[in-house]
């Protein structure tokens, strides 16, 4: 081999290299942002601590059983009669345009509009996600406005099996996103619309405090809110890498050091 032929080499494997230490670092980077913007983690692991550093804790009312096999370790099971978790009622008040809750499922309606996550403590400011009476994933924003609630052409939510679930709420648009496990598909659904500022209040998992019973039937895990749009690739990290060690280390270290107030105090 002539002496060019080995700096050429050298040169190549050097540029290699630097290519897939840059991949690697970049690709832990992303993983490791999905906090960012991240109000509330509630594993629901026989309890309902926020793990997010910022305390929003749920209070249980008495008749949620814990399950040892959730999706991610433990889960909340609601019984579909008025089971429910009541979240820093008057502490968690977000006052944002971008909006984003996540969560796994294993379960169904109890009865049309069940809320999975919902806030009615604020006026018309209020916060809602789940069941259309066509079992299809909407949400309530801006206003209470139809156009949110009574969004037609929305995805269907998986019944009776691990599905993830989020609606991530944007400026010019709304997308409902629903994972399920069993086959790994995807499905997605765009509300092109305006959104507004809103400020809800009184969160609650597993029912909806409006219009008489609306109650989730099925296990509850891993509920994230965010105060910006999540993305489908971030949507895609959670339901199938979650929140890893990396992303689990930032929240425990950092957040409580930065900690900003989202409610009333």
């Amino acid at each position: 081999m002539k002496p060019d032929d080995t700096f050429e080499a050298k040169f190549f494997q050097v540029i290699c290299l630097t290519l897939i230490l840059f991949f690697v670092v970049d690709v832990n980077t992303q993983a490791a942002d999905i906090t960012d913007g991240m109000i509330g983690y509630w594993p629901l692991d026989g309890n309902a601590k926020d793990m997010s550093g910022n305390n929003y804790h749920g209070e249980l009312d008495g008749k949620v059983k814990w399950e040892a096999n959730g999706r991610v370790n433990g889960g909340a099971r609601f019984d579909g009669k008025g089971s429910h978790i009541k979240v820093a009622q008057k502490d968690l008040m977000p006052k944002t345009l971008e909006f984003t809750v996540v969560t796994w499922i294993n379960g169904h309606k109890a009865q049309d509009w069940a809320a999975v996550v919902s806030a009615r403590g604020t006026a018309k400011q209020a916060y809602w996600m789940g069941y259309r009476p066509d079992d299809t994933l909407a949400y309530v924003w801006n206003n209470d406005s139809k156009e949110t609630w009574d969004w037609q052409g929305s995805i269907k939510i998986p019944q009776d099996t691990w599905a993830l679930i989020a609606v991530a709420i944007g400026k010019t648009k709304a997308t409902a996103y629903a994972y399920t496990a069993a086959t790994k598909k995807l499905a997605i659904a765009e509300n092109k619309i305006a959104h507004i500022e809103q400020a809800p209040s009184n969160f609650v998992f597993g029912k909806d405090d409006c219009c008489g019973q609306r109650f989730y039937q099925g296990i509850l895990d891993e509920v994230m809110m965010f105060e910006r749009t999540l993305n489908k690739d971030e949507i895609m990290r959670l339901a199938t890498i979650g929140l890893n060690v990396e992303s689990k280390n930032k929240l425990a270290t950092s957040w409580g050091q930065i900690k900003e107030v989202h409610g009333s105090n």
